[in-house]
């Protein structure tokens, strides 16, 4: 039985969002709470190392152990995409998005906040990987959410 209350800062959300203004997951994502507005969210997409080492020498991308201590969040190693900002409309159906209450641990995630809010700042993004989803978007491509 799902508890109904609030999305926190640290929990994630499996979705299909837009990555870019023309580029859509065909499946379902982790995507980090990083920020929680009264009408929007910002998510921050991550993803396994698992057979993408490589990705780690981008500096747009930051590491997340999985262990030390172990996080309920994510299953494997992960890294997180610092180079895009995603927003989306704050609608109560997200709650249906979310597969545990437990959030990464306190010290990771206040370290990964403050790697992604300074990339974010000290870089310009590409126009490409500024992202709004409003709820049609959002519903449409994660139709689950509607029942």
């Amino acid at each position: 039985m799902m508890n109904n209350k609030k999305l926190e800062v640290g929990q994630v959300l499996w979705l299909k969002v837009r990555y870019q203004i023309d580029v859509v997951s065909n499946v379902k994502h982790p995507m980090l709470i990083a920020k929680i507005e009264d009408d929007y969210i910002e998510v921050i997409a991550i993803d396994k190392t698992k057979d993408k080492m490589h990705q780690l020498f981008h500096k747009y991308n930051y590491y997340i152990d999985c262990e030390n201590p172990i996080e309920d969040v994510i299953s494997e190693d992960s890294y997180a995409q610092l180079n895009t900002k995603l927003t989306i409309e704050n609608i109560d159906e997200l709650i249906k998005a979310r597969q545990t209450e437990s959030k990464l641990s306190k010290n990771k995630l206040n370290d990964l906040l403050e790697e992604y809010n300074n990339y974010q700042l000290n870089n310009n993004l590409s126009e490409q990987r500024i992202v709004y989803m409003n709820k049609n978007e959002i519903l449409n491509l994660n139709k689950e959410l509607k029942n």
